[in-house]
């Protein structure tokens, strides 16, 4: 009784502390930014917004090495469409709301900057990667070169993956410079931009899709009544994951979109981020990429992969992943698609100290007589467009990787080569290492293994 007495009181609590958040709509703190007003260090421009209560609030802005930093209060900011933060930009929150230590945590959420999507993607048949304005249509932010987004938090409102977003076109609750298409094949760019690379570009201290994860996690992986004719021809004409699980978040955490220009994007830094859940990847980097420091990274309950490295037919290189966590890939898409760690094509890479908790399977969902998720910790794959150039590399440093309750998989109780129905794939690397990692489809991919051996 006296338990249950305390967890009342503790989710009273956190629901006291949302409420007392001021609300703030899109037009009253979007405008500044989008138009560069700011002041200096000596003398900061105090941006005057009002909420929906009329109580009102302040934004300071100073330029600080050329940088407009905009300094956000407490409170609930509303987003409405995919906003384009111009260069030389830093939004910056009120507090971190990640403990990486103890990264499902939540917040006190009286303390945090919460940007919160007023309209989200909740109809499988709308126009999501075809649509000829992202500004409308998506909600999110596209980061310009010099920006800094850092001690916020992101909810989207996203409760399915449009049909057409089915070979991933985006979504990010934040997104790089880019083409609209996965392809580049139409002129659209995201939040109106131009499509060309961003470079250094920071996000750090960011949590996606936590302000309804308490009303929202008993959705998680849920059954839901005629979602799942996935199967070859019939689930072409059926519905495969077409009606919406009532999991409120973004379509990808972070989403770095293939460019305009040969460039691509260069130096990005993400770290310290935490994403509750996601209707398609965790984070995913496309296209050609030179160079992302990504650490320091919890992801769950995402709808496709963790976290994924598709180059494509461009170059991925330099791009260190240490100390990412990602548990229950797929799991928004029960039985269907995702793995903790993937490859569609990269140059040189390599994941450190990285950890993956996952379930095995017995009956998953087959497409094309296939299975595609919960196969092991590292998938390589040939598939949309996938190119390995001649010398690339992969390198595997350490790894953690268990089921969801902790226990601990091994090679002795996978399987070689390829998964098989309750077991995870191991595959030697060139170095003669037995690693959690296979190659799903024909191609030379070059893995190297130090530190952690398997037997």
């Amino acid at each position: 009784m006296l338990y249950t007495l305390l967890l009342h009181f503790c989710f009273l609590q956190l629901a006291l502390s949302k409420e007392g958040l001021a609300t703030y709509p899109y037009s009253e703190w979007s405008g500044p930014i989008k138009s560069g007003n700011c002041g200096s260090v000596s003398s900061p421009l105090k941006i005057r917004i009002q909420s929906k209560y009329n109580t009102s609030g302040i934004i300071p802005c100073s330029i600080q090495n050329g940088i407009k930093v905009y300094s956000f209060p407490p409170g609930v900011f509303e987003i409405d469409e995919q906003m384009l933060v111009p260069a030389k930009s830093t939004i910056r929150g009120a507090s971190n709301p990640n403990d990486m230590s103890n990264p499902a945590k939540l917040p006190d959420w009286s303390t945090q900057t919460v940007f919160l999507a007023t309209r989200g993607a909740t109809d499988y048949n709308m126009q999501y990667c075809y649509a000829w304005d992202m500004v409308t249509t998506r909600v999110g932010f596209v980061l310009s070169s010099y920006v800094t987004v850092e001690n916020v938090n992101y909810q989207g409102l996203d409760t399915l993956r449009p049909g057409d977003n089915g070979a991933l076109c985006g979504g990010g609750a934040f997104e790089t410079k880019g083409c609209a298409k996965n392809d580049c094949s139409n002129s659209v760019n995201n939040g109106g931009s131009d499509g060309y690379g961003s470079k250094n570009v920071v996000i750090q201290n960011v949590r996606l899709n936590g302000y309804y994860y308490e009303e929202d996690k008993d959705k998680i992986g849920a059954y839901v009544n005629g979602n799942y004719d996935c199967g070859g021809a019939s689930g072409s004409n059926g519905c495969c994951f077409c009606l919406p699980n009532g999991v409120r978040s973004s379509q990808v955490a972070i989403w770095i979109p293939k460019t305009r220009d040969n460039g691509g994007t260069i130096n990005l830094v993400i770290k310290n981020i935490t994403s509750m859940s996601t209707q398609a990847d965790g984070i995913n980097l496309h296209g050609h990429v030179d160079g992302a420091d990504v650490q320091n990274i919890y992801l769950q309950a995402t709808g496709d992969d963790g976290f994924a490295l598709w180059g494509g037919s461009d170059t991925i290189e330099g791009v260190v992943a240490y100390r990412v966590e990602v548990v229950n890939p797929g799991i928004l898409r029960p039985n269907w698609y995702g793995n903790c760690f993937a490859t569609y094509g990269m140059d040189h890479a390599a994941f450190e100290d990285c950890t993956c908790r996952a379930p095995t399977l017995q009956n998953p969902l087959h497409m094309g007589g296939g299975t595609f998720i919960d196969t092991s910790m590292f998938v390589l794959y040939t598939s949309f467009g996938a190119n390995y150039p001649y010398g690339n590399r992969l390198v595997l440093n350490g790894w953690t990787f268990t089921d969801l309750n902790g226990n601990k998989y091994s090679a002795a109780s996978g399987s070689l080569n390829y998964p098989q129905p309750g077991k995870m794939a191991w595959t030697y690397s060139q170095n003669a290492v037995l690693a959690p990692y296979y190659i799903s489809g024909d191609s030379s991919v070059n893995v190297f293994v130090w530190g952690q051996k398997e037997t």
